[in-house]
C-alpha cells in the first residue's frame, strides 16, 4: 500500500485538484438562473441592451 501511495500519490492529488476546480467553476458559472456569475453577466447584458435600445431610435 505504501508503495502505491509513493508511486501514484502526486497523480491522485492532481486529479482531485482538477476535479475540484471543475466543480467550483461549474457552480460559479453554471446557468444564469443558478449561479452568481451567470446572474451578474445576464443582468449586465440586459442593462446594456436596454440602454442601447433607448439610445438608438427605431425607424
Amino acid at each position: 500500500m505504501q508503495d502505491i501511495i509513493k508511486e501514484y500519490g502526486p497523480a491522485l492529488i492532481t486529479v482531485v485538484a482538477i476535479i475540484s476546480l471543475v466543480i467550483i467553476i461549474k457552480l460559479m458559472i453554471g446557468t444564469s438562473e443558478s449561479s452568481t456569475v451567470g446572474k451578474a453577466f445576464s443582468n449586465l447584458l440586459n442593462a446594456f441592451l436596454n440602454q442601447l435600445s433607448s439610445a438608438v431610435p427605431v425607424s
